[in-house]
């Protein structure tokens, strides 16, 4: 099946360009800023997507996680098993915890390793707060370190150079539960330069969706899909001394509680990011020095019993710098040197237990050279060296090349490697939870990755298709030794291969079709078998018309395929197709509202594995524009 598949792409790629090979290329002119290039999109070496503020806005999307299992190469999983509705994302195969999710270039604390069935980390930032997202693909532990396994995801928020300008957003939405479920949402941001040289962003977001009681045990109700109330709030401001100079500041805050039937508050999160630096820039180089600081603080009432409550507290300071050299032709290179902090602490204030206190400090030092090899080739060569205080030392190499068929095509290869450092816990032995013991002996988790991808950039066609394959080792897990405690040991090994293909295809100029597929196949190396939560097929297509009148849509289907729910392989979930629709009409100018309906077809997986999902949601909404 895989071969074929791969067989199957290959050919559609030669295809797809034979067809289309005489439109005239389409140029993007964003500049990824993830991929420290000053290349555009069709140019790095790395399979990258970037989803704009206008196309998120079409989703309807809660958080990050809504967005990004639309893309080609993520799918939707959950870190262990499903809890009360929460889902991750899994890019090519890996788990959650193996995608680096960065805001504004800004590590932020991820919650799942230190938080059970976690997905708190999808929602730092507010949907109206974000300018864009970049997702790099593959490994990038060579630029960004531990955990950039699966690929890096940037959340960028919104600035601007313009006047004055804001936007205000209210939308009430109803599910089609017998019993909760209904949402609203009300945000409001504002930005611009208040002077020729001060550039201000404010914003602020509320979001309350009710939990959903469900009936999946018939002889009492439980709670389906948790409540969710999160308030958020961001600042940034950026003075520009001359043409060559600024300094920046910005600040993130949040709070959030999740809520079951019996526990109205079963967590409460409170999230800071805070942020400050200087870039400067002369003829040939740029260097930039900034300082980042990310808390989350997470309180958790588990259940009748006192020894289940604890505060969580995690802490991550980094200081770090770089620069950017254009001096040598043909050559744009990136050096860096970068020291961070974390900590985590956990008390249990009800019973007088301990309290938990653990430290460590990394320092790394990055190199990465983009060369252009004549008219044809782009070289780019890249490594990382980190060396954390407790766990040792890893170097991570990277080395991407293109072939410019033409001005529209690019042939694509890339080999990385990459790492994941143990949670503070995993490698701390005096640790213990859940009666799974820390382990000071453990290594970093490594990987190596392989891709090959095509891809077409054409003037009302843009296509991308790619093969890759991962092999991981030295995967953490709970073993029981000889004495029948349970400890963190490296034992486990996987790999993920599979490929994916996305098009985006303009029907006209007032219509344009966008779609994905992605296959992934994962095995566990020690049994040979598929991977939990891990649908070998995916795949998403979405329509977007504008109309007459001020009118416009958008239309997407989803489909997630089958998928084991047990490591023996003997469970199987089936697959199925999720149906959405939203409609905008332009009232005024700056002023629209819309109508929208998610899971038109009402699935309703309250009784059936993995996931509980949102039934059928209408919601209405207004947005105005100055």
């Amino acid at each position: 099946m895989y071969k074929q598949s791969i067989f199957a792409s290959l050919a559609l790629a030669i295809l797809s360009s034979n067809v289309i090979a005489d439109e005239v290329s389409q140029k993007l002119d964003e500049v990824v800023i993830t991929s420290k290039s000053d290349k555009k999109i069709e140019d790095l070496s790395s399979s990258v997507t970037v989803i704009t503020a206008e196309e998120i806005a079409k989703m309807n999307a809660t958080n990050i996680k809504d967005i990004l299992v639309k893309q080609a190469g993520i799918i939707e999983t959950v870190n262990s098993s499903p809890m009360n509705g929460r889902k991750g994302i899994s890019i090519r195969g890996l788990d959650p915890s193996y995608s680096l999710i960065l805001v504004d270039g800004k590590k932020i604390n991820q919650s799942d390793a230190y938080i059970g069935h976690s997905d708190f980390q999808y929602s730092w930032v507010p949907i109206n707060m974000i300018e864009r997202i970049e997702i790099i693909k593959g490994p990038k532990s060579s630029i960004y370190g531990s955990q950039a396994i699966g690929g890096v995801i940037n959340i960028i928020t919104k600035k601007d150079v313009k006047e004055i300008y804001g936007e205000i957003d209210v939308q009430a939405g109803f599910s089609a539960s017998e019993k909760g479920g209904d949402a609203e949402n009300i945000s409001a941001n504002i930005g611009g330069n208040i002077s020729d040289k001060l550039l201000i962003f404010a914003g602020a977001s509320k979001f309350n969706r009710d939990y959903t009681i469900g009936s999946a045990t018939p002889a009492f109700d439980h709670t389906y899909i948790e409540g969710v109330k999160n308030e958020s709030g961001n600042i940034k401001l950026q003075y520009n001394f001359d043409d060559t100079q600024n300094v920046y500041a910005s600040y993130l805050k949040g709070e959030e509680k999740r809520e079951l039937e019996l526990y109205p508050e079963q967590y409460k999160l409170k999230r800071d990011l805070y942020n400050v630096g200087y870039t400067k820039s002369f003829e040939n180089i740029s260097f930039d020095i900034d300082y980042a600081k990310t808390k989350l603080d997470s309180t958790y009432r588990g259940g009748s019993s006192s020894t289940m409550n604890y505060i969580t507290k995690l802490t991550n300071d980094s200081i770090k710098g770089e620069s950017k050299v254009t001096a040598l032709k043909n050559n744009y290179i990136v050096i860096g040197a970068e020291t961070s902090k974390e900590t985590h602490d956990r008390e249990y204030p009800m019973t007088g237990q301990s309290k938990w206190d653990y430290k460590a400090r990394t320092n790394a030092y990055y190199l990465q050279d983009e060369i252009e090899l004549g008219q044809y080739f782009i070289l780019t060569l890249g490594g990382r060296y980190d060396d954390n205080e407790k766990y040792g030392s890893e170097f991570s190499p990277n080395i991407g090349a293109i072939y410019k068929i033409d001005d529209q095509q690019r042939l694509k290869v890339n080999y990385g490697e990459g790492f994941k450092a143990p949670t503070l816990l995993q490698g701390s032995s005096g640790y213990s939870s859940m009666g799974i013991w820390g382990n000071d002996d453990l290594k970093a988790e490594t990987s190596e990755s392989y891709e090959l991808a095509y891809e077409f950039y054409g003037k009302d066609t843009i296509f991308k298709a790619a093969i890759f394959k991962t092999d991981l080792e030295n995967m953490i897990k709970s073993e029981k030794g000889h004495n029948a405690i349970s400890k963190y040991v490296n034992v486990y090994k996987v790999g993920t291969k599979g490929f994916e293909l996305s098009a985006d295809y303009d029907i006209t100029e007032n219509h344009m079709l966008n779609a994905n597929y992605t296959y992934v196949k994962t095995e566990d190396k020690q049994t040979g078998n598929d991977l939990t939560y891990k649908p070998e097929n995916t795949f998403n297509i979405g329509l977007t018309s504008k109309f007459g009148w001020g009118i416009s849509s958008y239309l997407s289907a989803n489909y997630i395929g089958e998928q084991y729910l047990d490591s023996a392989n003997t469970n199987k979930a089936g697959g199925y197709t999720i149906f959405n629709a939203q409609i905008s009409k332009e009232i005024t100018k700056g002023l629209a509202a819309r109508i929208g309906v998610d899971n038109i077809g009402d699935k309703d997986f309250e009784e059936a594995e993995p996931y509980a999902i949102q039934r059928r949601f209408a919601y209405v909404g207004l947005n105005y524009k100055f």
